[in-house]
């Protein structure tokens, strides 16, 4: 269920002290909120959500409160980032472990059709690279000019993440071969 609400309209409930209670971990307050008729996607003029508000300030109990009431994980804002793209960016793993784990999708483009793997590979974030492939990233898509994300760590010479990339890529295609008692076939 999508909840379409113009945040003008809900302008008068969505008070600082909201804010800042999903900012300080204060799950009681926003599930009175919630209660009172808050939108659970609520979006604010830049379509940050009150997840992404929530996940940006680590703040788990209130995303996990969230989730319960109905709202996104994948919620994007106005230029199509999710919370999971955004953490991916800044190099945040811990984050994009949790939103992973609550179901947030690796692979989700935004409006340039750039994702996240791509992000964390161009900005060296090692560790990143590593959660979202473990959570499922997809590996070898291709930016518009035709490029995968083995190609932009081997030419901003991350050797580190190169090394991850392509055993990633080895035990891939390790799954693809039968074994036979003979050998492999």
């Amino acid at each position: 269920m999508h909840d379409d609400i113009h945040h003008e309209a809900w302008r008068d409930r969505v008070t600082p002290e909201l804010l800042d209670a999903v900012r300080q971990g204060n799950v009681p307050e926003v599930r009175r909120r919630l209660d009172d008729g808050l939108p659970a996607n609520w979006q604010d003029a830049e379509g940050c959500s009150l997840i992404f508000l929530a996940a940006y300030h680590r703040q788990w109990a209130v995303v996990d409160s969230l989730l319960a009431r109905g709202a996104s994980v994948d919620l994007p804002d106005r230029r199509g980032w999710t919370p999971l793209f955004w953490a991916a960016f800044n190099g945040h793993a811990d984050i994009v472990s949790f939103l992973i784990g609550r179901g947030a999708s690796p692979d989700a483009r935004n409006a340039d059709g750039e994702w996240p793997l791509f992000w964390a590979v161009y900005k060296g974030h090692t560790s990143v690279v590593r959660h979202l492939l473990v959570g499922g990233a997809r590996r070898n898509q291709l930016d518009a000019e035709g490029h995968d994300e083995l190609w932009l760590a081997q030419t901003l010479g991350r050797q580190d993440i190169v090394a991850i990339l392509e055993g990633s890529r080895a035990r891939h295609t390790n799954r693809h071969v039968r074994k036979h008692p003979g050998g492999t076939i």
